[in-house]
């Protein structure tokens, strides 16, 4: 996948939690650009990671 690609699927992931945020929450907070999160979940795969990428993205949300 691009990195362009990479940036376009974390923007969805950061708009569907920003609806869950809409109905009430639930608990986490995602302030950085969808870019940053990109990066860390490629990193996260490069160290060997192998949950699926929503599931990496969301324990990046910090509690509120």
């Amino acid at each position: 996948m691009s990195g362009d690609e990479k940036t376009l699927y974390v923007r969805t992931l950061l708009g569907h939690e920003k609806v869950k945020d809409a109905k009430g929450g639930n608990g986490r907070a995602f302030d950085r650009p969808a870019a940053e999160y990109a990066r860390r979940i490629d990193d996260a795969y490069a160290r060997g990671e192998r949950r699926d990428p929503a599931a990496v993205f969301e324990e990046m949300g910090t509690t509120r």
